[in-house]
């Protein structure tokens, strides 16, 4: 969605109380006319509230977080109809929020859906995948392998997220493997359509370069958390995707039930049992709480604490 297509109601999330600071949004959120969009400055990556709006509200918003550097982000989220046609899905993908209206429904022309079920490879790292696609429905996570079978998890695309973008745009193979996190559908559009877009209509074009710049942010985020930071703090980090905005100890968001040690390992960029060590040490500290080595619950303030080196010595 444009950052300056519709005029906004701001709510300052960064005042809200710990307690129930995501009811307040989510409340505030359902009373918008469709179209209306919710603009909430804030301070953090704000993946556990997306996370929430997908539980709780999903097929009803899209959404556009930008990453302005410096602990300063911008989150739009607009109510959209869920049983919209392809074009207006496309519209709401960030990208296309301030092409023209011929040049979204022209693609959507050119476009297909495919599903996929949980565990699918979607396409592998080098692969001549001659689509860029965008999530429907479900998950998708992004992962890198070693030579010897390790893998690094990159993140995970949801509902209007993009897949092989670069190698839409350089011509080359993908960069990761993408694999069903979910059952999954894929908008799928072919990459000479969205070149020839591209050429045509210059505010798609800068809608790619505002989508590209800000993966290049989380890549630096990545890199830095690797570089600077101990596991420990990764592996925290990564659980607070999962954490619900309240106080205490609450049962994290769907989709952490089924994270083993191993995929959060690939998450923190580490092995599985430093992974281990560090899921115990956040156990022992009252952070999460485990039922046979996978996380079930977390404590928002305590995880943070780790997350921002606040407690230590690491692991």
């Amino acid at each position: 969605m444009a950052m300056n297509r519709v005029p906004a109601i701001v709510l300052d999330s960064r005042a809200l109380p710990s307690t129930n600071r995501s009811l307040i949004i989510l409340e505030a959120f359902d009373k918008l006319q469709l179209g209306g969009i919710l603009e909430l400055p804030d301070e953090s990556d704000p993946r556990a509230l997306r996370n929430e709006f997908l539980q709780h509200r999903p097929g009803r918003f899209s959404w556009d977080a930008r990453n302005l550097g410096t602990g300063r982000w911008t989150i739009r989220i607009e109510r959209i109809d869920e049983q919209a046609d392809v074009a207006t899905f496309l519209s709401h993908s960030t990208p296309f929020s301030n092409a023209r209206a011929q040049t979204v429904r022209e693609l959507a022309a050119t476009s297909s859906e495919r599903d996929y079920k949980q565990n699918d490879t979607i396409f592998d790292e080098g692969e001549m995948w001659p689509y860029l696609a965008f999530v429907r429905s479900g998950k998708v996570v992004l992962t890198l392998l070693s030579a010897d079978g390790k893998a690094h998890s990159l993140g995970e695309r949801v509902v209007h997220d993009s897949l092989n973008e670069t190698g839409t745009f350089d011509g080359g193979g993908a960069t990761t493997r993408a694999e069903a996190l979910t059952d999954c559908t894929l908008v799928l559009l072919p990459q000479e359509a969205v070149m020839k877009a591209a050429r045509r209509d210059t505010d798609l074009a800068i809608g790619f370069l505002t989508d590209s710049s800000q993966a290049r942010r989380r890549s630096v985020d990545t890199i830095a958390d690797l570089a600077f930071a101990h596991v420990l703090q990764r592996v925290a980090k990564f659980l607070l995707s999962y954490a619900p905005a309240t106080t205490g100890m609450a049962r994290g968001l769907p989709g952490i039930e089924n994270l083993s040690q191993a995929q959060v390992a690939a998450a923190a960029g580490t092995v599985r049992d430093m992974a281990a060590r560090a899921l115990l040490r956040l156990k022992n500290s009252g952070a999460v709480e485990l039922d046979r080595g996978r996380v079930r619950a977390l404590d928002r303030e305590r995880l943070e604490g780790y997350a921002h080196n606040v407690h230590a010595p690491p692991v």
